[in-house]
């Protein structure tokens, strides 16, 4: 029995909005985030005068990072529900940090912080490099994983050298929390490397070896493959 016509266009009606739906959010969630790890980044290093209030705000901020990184990548469920749960996770920890203090807390936290950043930079990067995508879009996208990259690395050094006090010569002591460390990560990033941070141990070395590596591949292979995206596009 053929369908009605009117079926077939109200069916058609209804995933039309749905996916303009999907769009939204994901442009929403992805503008917030580029919003926020800016603010992160670059702003959010210039509170540390408000003592353990500049801690909450950078809960907070973590919190809204997450939260926007899940909305941005709604449509991919699997990778939403996963990092979804890992930041429930986050939350836990920083809670339990709260109320219960224990040496072996930050270590978890930092552990579902960074299983929950390369979570988000995975899902991004499907989108920076999914069909059907504006080139907005993919820019906004590619920006948002560099950052995040940054972020990344920043949180593995900030673990580095917590535990491993003689892994870097002039450690960041007087920035609290990752705020020192991400400017580290961001010097070696970009490979400007100022040296007032420098990695001692073989260890340290090769991280910061391949950040910089990083660092200099990404920026040639996101243009050359936004370049061909668009090329087969027309």
């Amino acid at each position: 029995m053929t369908q009605p016509s009117g079926g077939r266009s109200g069916s058609a009606a209804l995933r039309a909005h749905y996916l303009a739906r999907i769009a939204w959010l994901r442009t929403s969630g992805l503008s917030a985030l580029l919003v926020l790890l800016g603010f992160v980044v670059f702003i959010l290093p210039t509170l540390t005068s408000f003592g353990r209030g500049w801690h909450f705000v950078t809960d907070i901020a973590v919190l809204l990072i997450l939260a926007s990184g899940i909305i941005a990548v709604v449509e991919h469920r699997k990778l939403a529900t996963s990092l979804a749960i890992v930041s429930l996770l986050v939350i836990a920890m920083r809670i339990a940090e709260w109320f219960t203090p224990h040496d072996l807390l930050p270590v978890l936290r930092n552990i579902s912080i960074l299983s929950a950043l390369l979570l988000l930079v995975i899902a991004i990067g499907i989108n920076v490099f999914a069909p059907s995508r504006a080139i907005g879009e993919r820019l906004f996208g590619a920006i948002v994983v560099y950052l995040l990259l940054g972020l990344i690395w920043g949180v593995v050094y900030s673990v580095l050298g917590t535990h491993s006090p003689e892994a870097f010569s002039g450690q960041p002591g007087a920035s609290p929390g990752l705020s020192g460390w991400v400017y580290f990560s961001f010097v070696t990033l970009t490979t400007v490397g100022y040296g007032d941070i420098t990695p001692v141990t073989t260890g340290a070395r090769q991280l910061a070896m391949l950040e910089a590596l990083v660092g200099q591949l990404y920026p040639a292979v996101i243009i050359a493959r936004l370049v061909s995206l668009q090329d087969t596009s027309k």
